[in-house]
C-alpha cells in the first residue's frame, strides 16, 4: 500500500523544491555555464533522494523491480561543484568529460543490474553489492567531494588575490558564496560520513535509521539552489591568467636583465606618475589599463608596485582615493553627501568605497567626516 507519511512527505516537498530550482538555474541568461553545473548537481542531490521519497512511501513493497535503479549519482558530486567554480570565475571549460568517468561507472553498477529479475537481484545485493560495491561507492565519493573541494577551494583562493591584484572593486566581487557554498558541501560530507562509520559500527540499521541524513541532503538541496539562484545573475569578473603583453614593439627584456632591475625604483616611479596624473580618479582603472598607459604589462606592474609600496594594485589605487576624500572631508565648505564625494575621487561603488575607507582610514567615512570637522574652528 501507497502511502505518503510525514517522512516520504517531508523529503518529497524538499526534492521537488530542489528540482524547480535547478530548473531556473539551467534557464538563467547569466554565467549559463556555471549556473548549469550547479543545476546539475541539485538534480543529482535530487536524484539521491529519490530512492528515500518512494521508499518511506512503500513503493518498494508495491514494486521490488524498482531496486536497482540508477539515480546514485554521488560520484558526480565532486566534479560539479569544482566545475561550478571555476566557471563562475573563468568561464565555460573545455574538456569535461574525463570528470565524469568514474559517475559513468557508477551509473553502470546500477543500471546493469536493474533488468535483471528480482531474485538474482536480491543474490547480488546479498553477496556483492551490499557488502562490498556500495561502502566502496561511498567511500569514493567522499574521497572525490574532498579532493574536488579542496581543488575548488584552491580556485576561490587564487580568485580572491586576483581580484585584489587586478581591480579597485573586488568588494563588490568578493566572492562570499563561494567559500560558504564549499563550507556547506563541506559539513554535508562531514556528515553523511558520520553515518556511514554508524553503519559499519551497528550494521543492523536500516533506511529509517538513515532519514535524518537525507533531512540534511534535503537542506543542502534548498541551500543550493536558494542561494545560488540568488546569486545566479552575478556576474564575477573572470580571471585573466596570462600577464597582457607589453605593447610596445621592442622585445621584451631578457630574463636576466628583468631579474637585475630596481623594481622598487620603476614602481616608486610608475606610483608617482600615478600621484601626477591623477590617474587613480578613472573608475574603471584596472591593472591591465594602468599597464597600457604606462607601457608595460601587468606582471611587471604588478611585481614593482610590490616592490615599492609593499601593496598590491587595489590597495595603491583605493589608498590615494580614500587620502584624496578626507582631505575633502576636513573642510566645512564640503557638504556633498558622502557617496558623491566618493564617486568624484574615483570609487565606482558604495561597497567598494566603504570597504576601502575603513582599511585605510580606520573608520567609517561618517564618523571619519564627524571627527575631523568637530576639531576644526568654524
Amino acid at each position: 500500500m501507497i502511502v505518503f507519511g510525514p517522512m516520504s512527505v517531508t523529503l518529497l516537498i524538499c526534492a521537488a523544491q530542489g528540482v524547480l530550482l535547478a530548473v531556473l538555474l539551467w534557464r538563467a541568461e547569466a554565467n549559463r555555464s556555471a549556473n548549469r553545473w550547479l543545476a546539475l548537481l541539485n538534480f543529482a542531490v535530487a536524484a539521491l533522494m529519490t530512492p528515500y521519497v518512494i521508499g518511506y512511501a512503500g513503493f518498494y513493497e508495491r514494486w521490488p523491480w524498482l531496486s536497482f535503479a540508477p539515480v546514485s549519482l554521488t560520484l558526480a558530486f565532486g566534479p560539479l561543484l569544482y566545475l561550478y567554480t571555476v566557471s563562475l570565475v573563468e568561464g565555460p571549460q573545455p574538456r569535461v568529460w574525463p570528470h565524469f568517468l568514474p559517475v559513468a561507472v557508477q551509473f553502470l553498477t546500477y543500471a546493469l543490474v536493474f533488468p535483471f529479475p528480482l531474485p538474482v537481484k536480491d543474490r547480488w545485493n546479498d553477496s556483492v553489492h551490499e557488502p562490498f560495491v556500495d561502502p566502496a561507492l561511498d567511500i569514493a565519493a567522499l574521497v572525490s567531494i574532498a579532493i574536488y573541494s579542496a581543488g575548488a577551494y584552491q580556485e576561490y583562493r587564487t580568485y580572491r588575490r586576483w581580484l585584489d591584484d587586478n581591480r579597485t572593486d573586488s568588494a563588490d566581487f568578493e566572492p562570499v558564496w563561494i567559500r560558504n557554498f564549499l563550507a556547506a558541501l563541506a559539513t554535508m560530507g562531514a556528515i553523511w560520513a558520520g553515518f556511514l562509520i554508524a553503519k559499519q559500527i551497528d550494521p543492523a540499521r536500516d533506511y529509517f535509521d538513515q532519514f535524518p541524513l537525507y533531512v540534511a541532503f534535503s537542506a543542502l538541496v534548498l541551500y543550493l539552489g536558494i542561494a545560488g539562484w540568488r546569486h545566479a545573475e552575478t556576474r564575477f569578473p573572470q580571471a585573466i591568467v596570462a600577464p597582457i603583453p607589453d605593447p610596445a614593439p621592442a622585445p621584451a627584456p631578457a630574463p636576466a636583465s628583468a631579474a637585475m632591475r630596481d623594481w622598487a625604483a620603476q614602481g616608486n616611479a610608475w606610483i608617482a606618475r600615478i600621484e601626477a596624473e591623477e590617474l587613480w580618479r578613472d573608475p574603471d582603472l584596472t591593472l591591465a589599463s594602468l599597464a597600457r598607459i604606462l607601457g608595460t604589462n601587468t606582471s611587471y606592474l604588478s611585481r614593482a608596485l610590490g616592490a615599492a609600496s609593499g601593496e598590491n594594485f587595489n590597495a595603491v589605487i583605493n589608498r590615494r582615493r580614500v587620502a584624496a576624500m578626507q582631505a575633502l572631508l576636513t573642510t566645512h565648505a564640503e557638504q556633498r553627501d558622502l557617496l558623491t564625494i566618493a564617486f568624484d575621487v574615483g570609487f565606482n561603488s558604495k561597497a567598494s568605497f566603504n570597504r576601502a575607507f575603513q582599511d585605510f582610514a580606520g573608520m567609517s567615512p561618517s564618523a571619519w567626516r564627524f571627527k575631523s570637522q568637530k576639531s576644526m574652528p568654524i
